[in-house]
């Protein structure tokens, strides 16, 4: 328990920094092996075109990939308690509003929240209220959505 409250303060004190040096070290990455193939889209376009569909808990949009790593849209009303085996996520708060589970851990998200949650330590979602949360995850080395998913409830 102790071991996975240090694994959360030190991923809470870097999650800036993983976020900006990350996503210039897949840019870099990307360019470097002749990936250089610039992808643009809009939220709001993603989220039309591939709708939650009444009852469902989570949809999840892959929206580009680069050398290790996948950003993903994803629109949920909830997110059942899991973690994954082979990959570290960092995930942004970009509409809705709810909570999150941190292993033991419960704490109300907003818009603008950012979290860095590292392989092995269960997170779940759900949402407050009438609206989804609309989150952005990029998905670490060793994404591989549900494959390596181990439900916790």
């Amino acid at each position: 328990m102790l071991r996975t409250r240090e694994k959360l303060g030190a991923a809470r004190a870097i999650t800036a920094l993983w976020l900006v040096t990350g996503t210039l070290a897949l840019m870099g990455a990307a360019f470097a092996q002749g990936g250089g193939k610039i992808v643009t889209t809009n939220l709001e376009d993603i989220l039309k075109s591939h709708p939650l569909a009444a009852g469902q808990g989570a949809k999840a949009t892959p929206v580009t990939r680069v050398p290790g790593a996948e950003l993903q849209v994803i629109e949920m009303s909830k997110i059942k308690l899991h973690s994954h085996s082979q990959e570290d996520h960092i995930v942004f708060v970009v509409r809705g509003k709810g909570t999150v589970r941190l292993d033991q851990e419960t704490r109300e998200v907003k818009p603008g929240d950012i979290f860095m949650l590292p392989k092995d330590v269960p997170h779940g979602f759900s949402k407050s209220g009438d609206e989804n949360l609309i989150l952005l995850v990029i998905g670490t080395p060793g994404w591989k959505p549900l494959e390596d998913t181990k439900f916790h409830e």
